[in-house]
């Protein structure tokens, strides 16, 4: 279950697991947005995901929630997995009357739509839904302290399975694609800096674009590249154009192509405010290249300071100019956090480890064994 309609890091998570599941002896269902599921659907159809589209416009939307409920009972469904505590809020109640044996919550961090708000950062209702969750998943230990010290979420009922991705699609892919994808991009032999991420305030776009007009004269012809849709596009290209940036900062919209935007990149700048753990750090480290980053939430359980990328504070515009200043500066380090990267994302962030361990908590809260699902 997703509630988002924008393609980002939680919706790419629900996905690779989805896709993977009748390897495993599930049948995959997703109920998400007709948006959503439109902008996935050549990944769902390939892994044969059945889609009821699906959006809540409140807590109390009722004709919503029955058409829930008749397809959880029209598909069987046994397990129901929210993604962000939105989805356990519209939906849980509805899978426990409609059959569900379980219920499973994947926490990917703080959610956005709390952050500064003083009755929205009550978590009375967050317990009170906790009741009908029988399992939580956190995707760092960063997203589990959240659970437990803010949400008094029972530690028993709380897994730890950090973010993997595939390795072999996020890799370096050589200096011929480099070339090619630079000329498609109309981009020379200039820095070129990708974010990948939504435009969402989270994010902190704005904060990196302070930063590169700090550095207009030492670097008067970089580039800047934004993948990723959001409601921030216009403010954010005004920021640009305020600031006489409207010819380096450019604004790409979703691409499925991220490997190749890895490849062409000569640093990668993830300028969060809060994360869970970031799949974009991840890509962007497997992909070994040079990676600037937050030290927010689970970002530091990828990205270790100095040993294979940089991490500045959050909303500092100037110490993230300083930190891109001395990776494009020093192309010798940079090319050393880039390899380090990439061998401490093959060692601790495949994922087959992290379907594995979600696997492992299907079958524990369904009672059905391997060799149950496979006969």
């Amino acid at each position: 279950m997703l509630t988002n309609k924008i393609r980002g890091g939680a919706e790419e998570h629900a996905l690779s697991i989805l896709t993977s599941m009748r390897e495993y002896g599930f049948e995959p269902g997703l109920a998400a947005p007709a948006e959503l599921l439109s902008a996935m659907e050549p990944e769902l159809s390939a892994a044969q995901v059945a889609c009821l589209p699906l959006e809540f416009s409140s807590l109390f939307d009722l004709g919503a929630g029955a058409r829930l409920s008749r397809w959880i009972r029209r598909e069987r469904v046994e397990l129901l997995h929210c993604h962000l505590f939105a989805a356990s809020l519209t939906s849980a109640g509805v899978g426990k009357i409609a059959g569900v044996s379980a219920i499973v919550e994947t926490c990917h961090g703080p959610e956005a739509w709390r952050i500064g708000k003083r009755v929205r950062g009550s978590f009375w209702i967050d317990r009170q839904i906790g009741r009908l969750v029988d399992r939580y998943i956190a995707v760092s230990n960063a997203a589990a302290r959240h659970l437990i010290e803010n949400k008094r979420i029972a530690r028993s009922k709380i897994r730890v399975i950090q973010n993997g991705r595939d390795l072999e699609r996020y890799r370096p892919l050589g200096a011929e694609v480099r070339a090619e994808i630079r000329r498609e991009l109309g981009l020379g032999a200039d820095p070129m800096l990708l974010v990948m991420a939504r435009l969402d305030d989270q994010k902190g776009h704005r904060y990196l674009i302070d930063a590169v007009a700090k550095l207009r004269d030492r670097w008067p012809r970089m580039a800047v590249l934004f993948a990723g849709e959001g409601p921030l596009r216009d403010a954010l290209r005004a920021q640009a154009d305020n600031l006489g940036m409207n010819g380096s900062v450019r604004f790409l919209g979703y691409r499925g192509d991220v490997p190749r935007l890895l490849e062409a990149a000569d640093l990668v700048v993830l300028p969060s405010l809060y994360e869970g753990l970031p799949l974009a750090a991840i890509e962007a480290l497997a992909a070994g290249r040079p990676l600037v980053a937050t030290a927010v939430d689970g970002t530091p359980e990828v990205v270790i300071d100095g040993t294979n990328g940089i991490l500045v504070p959050p909303a500092d515009s100037a110490a993230l100019a300083i930190a891109i200043d001395r990776m494009l500066g020093d192309r010798v380090m940079a090319s050393r956090l880039g390899a380090a990267g990439r061998k401490h994302m093959e060692e601790n962030f495949g994922l087959r480890n992290q379907i594995e361990k979600t696997v492992a908590i299907y079958r524990e809260l369904t009672g059905i064994s391997k060799e149950e699902r496979a006969a």
